[in-house]
């Protein structure tokens, strides 16, 4: 039985090449318009993602960490 892809919000678009190897290993949910996320959005993709790939500009602080659901794993950059 083949093992459920993990689902990856991206905070910005990333290079072209990125983005189409993510899609190829996960289901990815990518930024577009390409604009930063509210803290509203951020909690929001927190809740519903196996992982985070958040920008360096994107404030992930403690309060916003406490919203994330049981299905975030990581948080990689």
């Amino acid at each position: 039985m083949p093992s459920q892809r993990l689902s990856v919000v991206v905070t910005r678009r990333l290079p072209e090449a990125v983005e189409t190897r993510m899609k190829e290993l996960f289901d990815v949910e990518l930024r577009d318009p390409d604009t930063k996320m509210t803290r509203e959005e951020l909690a929001a993709a927190m809740q519903r993602a196996d992982v985070l790939v958040p920008c360096v500009t994107d404030q992930i602080d403690a309060n916003l960490l406490a919203q994330a659901g049981e299905k975030l794993k990581l948080i990689a950059n």
